[in-house]
């Protein structure tokens, strides 16, 4: 009567106890089922709040007019919120027929042992087991479901709550709980005894004694009852049944009256990989009542033996009896527990019998005699007698990998692949069979490989065309036999030409017959423009043995339309012409330096010429202005190891730009030349540009031979090969003297660079303080140094050199005894180098150097006295 404490709080208040409860609501009329789960959990905190006793409670429900039945009804209600279990009050007030639970156990606790965990790891010998792993699995509890009617046989006994709902003439809603002595007590009635009876019988019994205080039950003279019951199981009992033997987990179970073995199996967490499946028994008052057999559940899906659990009952696992392990061409293999009685046809109805690739003619049985190891062969005729026994290994093999009645061809035939050989085949037929021959088929041979009984190889050539026209006879073909057609092209070189130059796709090509110079342009997608009026040299190999050539050379001509001229167009290849489309000698691209920095009109410029000089690209530069200084310009000129390519084309980054711009258009369809120039914009995205003088061979090879002959020779210092060097010039000279051998000729790629008005000398190296000091016309060389400290005692002087703003050096000159230093101009830099390092001799080195003068001096002595004494 826990739960009461809640079932009346909605009918007090803190101050008054008035005819009405909480908001004026007239408590009579309240009806439970139509209140909101979350209306009721409101209510409980307001009653625990309050520190209301539960016999105030009953009280005050009672006084103020709340029916039994209700205050029933809401105990329930709460019962199940505090378990977690949320219910629908259309279905409460619709049938009244409320879930049952237990009393004393979750259904977590009783049905879910695994519920919540990790699965056990299997052992390999564990998962080998049939049926192992049925209780390991939190899927499958075999929980019984409380919401099903009340089976029929289902006995009654303490804690067991049976609900009475009257209807009719009167409305009465009670709910009886069978006492520890098996009794239920209706109000203002006498105890009914009802333990150890069904449902049936126990409703029959109580009906009669309600019959007393309530007539409308029975039928008087006659006339039908005028008030209508049904009579059900509420809450149901827990019962303790002991589980022991080999389980995981033997123990007391605390289950609900309505489990069956299977459930306290899985709460127990099945037997052990010692413990039986076929024969778990289950002990009530100390006789056996059934034997459960698991693999009729798992082989049919028939729980035999399986009854619902009573108080006291004992399940016990014993040990298994006989088992044999399966493997092989079976669909389950593992290890199987087979009773006294069974044979060898029982046990593949467990593992399912056998796959599509087992050779069901005869098993093999390995079998522990009693000393040693023995094998028996098992055929087919004897699968209904043979009688596993316990430690048996029973393998089924797989049938041989080849084939009985088959032969192949291959080759110039228009089906190939592997044929059913029938009685009285021969090779004509199975051509027939294969489609007939190729138009490339080899007629002078074909060859039938055989293989003998011995497995040795044989081959039967034959001419196949004397087959086709009936002129040698039929061979009849014999089981794997393979006939191989030989394609003509497969006994001769792969014919192909290959097209290089100024094409938009180089490379190689297969050939065709009648195949022209303009059919192989047109493959490799076309000339590109600079091949306008160029030459097509066509190299074909030399066939003629005698001759002194080692090719043929061809020469056609393109025409300013990018066509070959005249009858040309026409030219025939052979197979292996190679084609070379020459770049038209006059066709060159636009190529541009750079010129920045203090000039009237920095940027890009376009090569005019090809002895176009740098006093000529200033001149179109609208010259210096009146900042900059010329004495500080310096050229920045690619090597010829650059790998960059020169701006003398449209790079591939304002191609991509430009495929950009077309797909952004605003408008809904494009038309179709837009939708075309997207496509080829596609089509050449991924193209490197055309080639330029920096991709010459020559280059990259005194590249690799610099980069060899430093790395070979220690003596040399690394030379780190750079993409740009600056190249020191003399503007102010250029600039007087346009034109002479100051003034270079340009290159593509060039920077001119025109820095604006140097003020400060940067003093660097093995001096006191590095820094910048302010240019003085008036200051030398040494006066430099001064302002920067002076000399380090590391410092060699005489390697010191001086760095001018165009890149050029110069260092400090030697006449006798006299050091002459370099001019200093603005933006110079004085460099101060450091004097080697020299490493002392240690004392070892000097007992060496004196023990080897000593052994001198000692041979010296000895030469002097043999000369004495001849």
């Amino acid at each position: 009567m826990r739960i009461l404490l809640l079932t009346t709080f909605f009918l007090v208040s803190t101050e008054t106890l008035s005819a009405q409860g909480l908001g004026g609501i007239d408590l009579k009329s309240i009806r439970v089922d139509d209140l909101s789960d979350e209306q009721i959990l409101g209510y409980i905190r307001q009653a625990e709040e309050k520190g209301l006793t539960q016999s105030q409670l009953e009280d005050l429900a009672r006084q103020r007019g709340v029916s039994e039945s209700e205050i029933s009804k809401l105990r329930r209600r709460i019962e199940r919120l505090r378990g977690g279990l949320s219910i629908d009050p259309s279905t409460s007030s619709n049938s009244r027929n409320l879930s049952r639970t237990t009393q004393l156990v979750t259904q977590e606790d009783v049905f879910g042992a695994l519920s919540g965990q990790e699965l056990p790891d299997l052992t390999e010998n564990q998962k080998r087991i049939f049926g192992f792993d049925l209780f390991q699995t939190e899927s499958l509890t075999f929980a019984p479901n409380l919401n099903l009617p009340t089976p029929e046989n289902y006995v009654l006994g303490p804690q067991d709550v049976l609900i009475v709902d009257m209807w009719g003439a009167t409305q009465q809603y009670l709910e009886l709980e069978l006492s520890s002595e098996g009794t239920v007590r209706p109000e203002n009635l006498s105890p009914i005894y009802v333990n150890g009876l069904t449902i049936e019988k126990a409703s029959e019994k109580i009906i009669a004694r309600l019959s007393e205080v309530n007539s409308g039950l029975k039928s008087v003279n006659g006339a039908p009852p005028s008030i209508f019951y049904q009579v059900s199981l509420g809450n149901i009992r827990t019962i303790n049944v002991n589980v022991v033997g080999e389980v995981a987990r033997p123990s007391l179970y605390a289950l609900p009256s309505l489990a069956t073995v299977y459930t306290a199996l899985h709460a127990a967490g099945g037997p052990t990989e010692n413990g039986t499946f076929r024969d778990i028994r289950l002990i009530r008052d100390n006789k056996l009542v059934s034997s459960i057999d698991i693999y009729s559940f798992l082989t049919d899906g028939i729980r035999s033996g399986d009854q619902h659990l009573k108080n006291g009952d004992v399940i016990i696992v014993k040990p298994y009896k006989s088992r044999v392990e399966m493997e092989g061409k079976i669909k389950r293999p593992g290890l199987y527990e087979l009773k006294q009685d069974e044979r060898f046809e029982d046990l593949m109805k467990y593992t399912g019998g056998f796959t599509s690739e087992a050779f069901k003619a005869t098993v093999t049985v390995k079998r522990n005699g009693d000393k040693e190891r023995e094998i028996i062969d098992v055929d087919t005729e004897e699968f209904e007698s043979f009688m596993p026994r316990d430690g048996d290994l029973i393998e089924v093999s797989g049938i041989l990998d080849r084939f009985s009645n088959r032969v192949i061809i291959d080759g110039a035939v228009f089906r190939e692949g592997e044929y059913q050989l029938t009685d009285g085949l021969t090779l004509k037929q199975l051509i027939d069979k294969a489609g007939g021959l190729r138009g490339d088929a080899y007629l002078q041979r074909a060859t039938v490989y055989r293989t003998g009984e011995d497995f040795s190889q044989s081959t039967l050539p034959f001419d196949l065309g004397a087959l086709n026209d009936g002129s040698i006879p039929d061979v009849p073909l014999l089981r794997e036999d393979v006939v191989r057609i030989t394609s003509i092209y497969d006994l001769r070189e792969e014919y192909l030409v290959q097209i290089s130059g100024e094409v938009q796709e180089e490379g190689v090509w297969p050939f065709f017959n009648q195949m022209t110079v303009k059919d192989l342009i047109v493959l490799a997608q076309g000339l590109k423009e600079s091949a306008s009026g160029a030459l097509v040299e066509i190299s074909r190999r030399n066939k003629n043995s005698s001759s002194n050539s080692t090719a043929e050379i061809i020469r056609l001509s393109i025409d300013e339309e990018l066509s070959i001229k005249g009858e040309d167009d026409e030219m025939i290849l052979e197979p292996f012409d190679q084609v070379y489309i020459r770049k038209s000698p006059g066709y060159t691209v636009q190529q541009q330096v750079m010129v920045e920095g203090e000039v009237v009109a920095p940027g890009l410029y376009t090569i005019s010429r090809k002895d176009e000089r740098i006093s000529d690209i200033l001149e179109r530069a609208e010259g210096l202005t009146q900042y900059g200084d010329a004495k500080g310009a310096i050229l920045i000129r690619k090597t010829e190891f650059s790998d960059a390519k020169s701006n003398d084309e449209i790079s591939q980054e304002y191609l991509q730009q430009l495929r950009q711009k077309v797909l952004n258009d605003e408008t809904e369809l494009k038309n179709i030349s837009q939708v075309r120039l997207i496509e080829r914009l596609d089509k050449i995205g991924n193209k490197a540009s055309a080639n330029t003088d920096d991709d010459r061979v020559g280059s990259k090879f005194k590249k690799e031979l610099i980069e060899d002959i430093t790395e070979q020779d220690s003596l040399i210092k690394n030379i780190v090969i750079q993409d740009n060097e600056p190249v020191a010039i003399d503007l102010d000279r250029i600039l007087q003297q346009p034109g002479s051998k100051f003034d270079l000729i340009v290159r593509p790629g060039d920077v001119i660079s025109i820095p604006g008005k140097l003020e400060t000398v940067r003093v660097a190296g093995e001096v006191t303080s590095p820094l910048n000091v302010r240019f003085d016309s008036e200051y030398s060389f040494k006066d430099y140094i001064f302002q920067s400290g002076g000399f380090l005692q590391t410092a060699k002087r005489g390697r010191s050199y001086v760095q001018y703003p165009n890149g050029e050096r110069k260092g400090v000159r030697r006449f006798l005894f006299f050091k002459k230093y370099p001019k200093i101009e603005p933006g110079s830099t004085i460099f101060v180098s450091r004097k080697p390092e020299r490493n002392g001799m240690s004392a070892q080195a000097w007992i060496g150097i004196g023990s080897g003068l000593a052994t001198i001096g000692l041979v010296v002595v000895q030469a002097i006295r043999l000369t004495n004494n001849n």
